[in-house]
């Protein structure tokens, strides 16, 4: 895609993360910087609520912490053994889908399977916000005090911090140290779950009434796999598969599920067809496999319901969507055995005390040094192959 082109079409986003860092360096004086792409601003905003909230519900508050315990360490050992695999499949199956991807809102991430709108930086705010709020109550439960709150921006990306006193915990138990690191994560999965049933319960009911069913289309199409070289397009509507008018996407899904490989597939619309050769699956290679991401079904709102609330309906629908995958995502992040953040924490304190202080911080350095090189291969290298 050519500069001027690129521009036109990515405006808004270049815009607004532009405005963000002329924000920062205009108001520079008033943040803290770490590393130069770190600006934090300390603040004491919720601080007196957090205190209120935890003394009057403080055993409450605990349970809830002591709970996230086994929640953390069963989602550390989950997200653990997922990297392991991914990063297997990273060079034994290059075909396979981006198992990891920067989160940038708005940005068309190169070999990501996944878009995040720019409108979705308010949920995401919202998911950091809710996980530093789980440290801050646990840790106010326990009457560890909080120094600081406040915002944070990593480069143009916008987030929230607790600052608990470090010197107060490491004088606490063990069992509350574990409850404070677990407790940011396990608040990302309760979040998830009442995201979750507010978009079974009642989003998905409310939306499906509103419209017809007339076809499906696809999020994303890989470079080099079937979908790809048909001229199969993201973000275009059909509604024809083998010659047979279809309504959703789930009636591709159910062809899909008895093909095999090396099987010819037609998919079309009013104005165009397209002949497809599968390819074979990269978790079964008895299956049919297109090379395509986020397979939706298209509708068209029904002519008794006004469009406009169609169109709020179907927005909130979608922010508690992102709620719940940012959630799912960040608090799996946050568990894994990795330096600074939750997980790490956890393991740290679990070496320490199996294998000794000195011994135990000698592991976990190690643990957290190939784990991340493990991030990075599976972060920038299927980018590095969907440009080269």
């Amino acid at each position: 895609m050519e500069v001027p082109a690129f521009l036109a079409k990515h405006w808004i986003t270049i815009a607004f993360y532009t405005a963000i860092i002329l924000l920062l360096v205009i108001n520079r004086k008033k943040f803290e910087f770490q590393g130069k792409i770190i600006a934090m601003r300390k603040t004491q905003f919720g601080i007196p609520w957090m205190e209120k909230f935890a003394k009057k519900h403080g055993e409450t508050i605990k349970i809830f912490g002591y709970a996230g315990i086994g929640i953390g360490f069963a989602g550390m050992v989950f997200i653990f053994g997922y990297v392991i695999k991914a990063f297997i499949e990273l060079f034994t199956n290059p075909a396979a889908p981006a198992a990891f991807s920067l989160v940038l809102p708005g940005v068309n991430i190169p070999g990501s399977p996944i878009y995040i709108p720019l409108w979705v930086i308010g949920a995401l705010f919202v998911v950091v916000l809710l996980h530093e709020a789980g440290h801050g109550i646990v840790a106010k439960a326990h009457n560890v005090k909080i120094r600081n709150t406040g915002i944070v921006f990593f480069g143009p990306l916008i987030g929230a911090f607790v600052d608990p006193d470090e010197k107060q915990i490491e004088k606490s138990s063990d069992v509350v140290k574990y409850s404070i690191f677990a407790a940011g994560p396990f608040a990302n999965f309760l979040t998830a779950a009442v995201a979750l049933l507010f978009i079974v319960a009642l989003f998905n009911p409310l939306t499906a009434a509103m419209v017809t069913p007339v076809g499906f289309s696809f999020n994303g199409v890989q470079d080099g796999l079937p979908a790809q070289i048909a001229g199969l397009q993201p973000n275009v509507d059909y509604n024809a598969i083998n010659g047979v008018n279809v309504t959703s996407a789930d009636d591709l899904l159910a062809v899909l599920s008895v093909m095999g490989p090396n099987e010819t597939l037609t998919i079309g619309n009013a104005t165009d067809t397209l002949t497809i050769l599968t390819g074979s699956h990269p978790d079964d290679s008895s299956k049919a496999y297109l090379g395509v991401t986020g397979v939706n079904t298209e509708t068209q709102v029904k002519d008794n319901i006004p469009n406009w609330i169609y169109v709020i309906f179907r927005w909130i629908a979608e922010f508690f969507f992102w709620i719940f995958v940012l959630s799912i995502g960040l608090g799996a992040f946050n568990l894994l055995p990795l330096g600074p953040v939750d997980g790490g924490q956890m393991i740290r304190l679990a070496l320490e005390k199996t294998k000794g202080e000195k011994r135990g911080r000698m592991i976990w350095g190690k643990l957290a040094m190939i784990l991340f090189i493990m991030i990075l291969f599976l972060v920038f290298l299927p980018i590095i192959r969907s440009v080269f």
